[in-house]
């Protein structure tokens, strides 16, 4: 659970007790000492919640995934990816909106891949538009 804003009574520190209770994690992104609705988290972060700077310290946290950049020159050569999106953004950035259009998919279907691979740390979204990461 992330709690991104509360105030030291709101239902989102209710929640996150219950989801810490039941073994779930509970991240906190920290705000302003000046905000009210950032006592909340504040809170949460005193009492054991993990800090959340950016979306990698989720993904870290969750699945233990982390970029390994390698030294130029090692590491596996460059192919063809086999997956249709990959071969599309390795030609220019595009939108979501034009890749379902250019793979004549559902916007929905292209959305969850295009996700997937994200999590992955194959693709990202710069202003709207997909790249591939060069690794």
């Amino acid at each position: 659970m992330l709690v991104v804003e509360a105030s030291p009574s709101s239902g989102s520190l209710i929640t996150a007790r219950l989801a810490a209770e039941q073994g779930r994690e509970v991240y906190a992104i920290p705000g302003s000492i000046h905000h009210p609705g950032a006592r909340g988290c504040h809170q949460l972060i005193r009492q054991g919640a993990a800090l959340v700077e950016s979306v990698e310290d989720v993904l870290e946290a969750l699945r233990g995934w982390q970029r390994v950049d390698l030294p130029d020159g090692e590491g596996p050569a460059p192919t063809q990816p086999d997956n249709p999106l990959l071969r599309e953004l390795l030609a220019a950035p595009r939108s979501s909106e034009a890749l379902a259009m250019a793979l004549d998919q559902p916007l929905g279907q292209v959305l969850a891949q295009l996700t997937e691979l994200e999590v992955d740390g194959l693709v990202a979204c710069d202003n709207g538009f997909w790249t591939v990461i060069s690794r």
